[in-house]
């Protein structure tokens, strides 16, 4: 059975412990720490966060500057390789060259005389000559065809004059021959 007091509230005994209250009331003081402790530790990890990420950005900086200095150097780099190749062919070219001039020495005839060579770089040659009669001009373009560097042989043109030498005139032939010069025979010549 249960109690009921029918006695008005002022003359009612009070009651002395409630558990319920002091659990609830624990319970919000509980809460209050928790929310206090939780407040701090947020605020001392984005404290945390934003050193790191200061620290970070200053990383950042010096890493850029290490990455631009990079491509500075690659930049560079590629300036010399490119100078290098460059080096590369005009020594290649100067080889070349120094051999195409070789075969035009070997093939020169006593009687012949040349005046203006040129050579270009798509593989072909001119120049200006010398001599005494038309017969070394013909024995000098089959000289140039026999030789395997070079093909085309071509009379650009032929003009007679007249020197002064040893107080006689001597008849001279002015001629101009144009060819081409192959780059296969020399290399031929250096695989063997």
């Amino acid at each position: 059975m249960k109690n009921i007091n029918l006695l008005p509230i002022e003359y009612r005994e009070k009651e002395k412990f409630s558990i319920r209250r002091v659990i609830i009331i624990l319970f919000f003081v509980l809460l209050a720490f928790a929310s206090v402790y939780l407040y701090y530790s947020l605020e001392l990890e984005i404290d945390y966060k934003e050193t790191q990420l200061k620290i970070m950005k200053i990383e950042l900086a010096r890493l850029e500057k290490i990455i631009k200095e990079v491509k500075n150097l690659e930049k560079d780099k590629k300036v010399v390789e490119d100078r290098i190749n460059v080096i590369e062919g005009l020594i290649a070219n100067q080889s070349h060259l120094s051999r195409v001039l070789g075969e035009f020495s070997a093939s020169i005839l006593d009687e012949v005389w040349i005046d203006n060579l040129s050579l270009n770089t798509n593989q072909t040659f001119s120049f200006a000559a010398h001599t005494f009669n038309n017969y070394l001009i013909a024995k000098y373009m089959v000289a140039l065809k026999d030789e395997p560097a070079f093909e085309n042989i071509e009379l650009a043109s032929v003009q007679k004059s007249k020197i002064k030498e040893e107080d006689q005139d001597v008849e001279i032939v002015n001629f101009k021959l144009s060819g081409v010069f192959l780059k296969n025979i020399e290399n031929e010549s250096e695989g063997k």
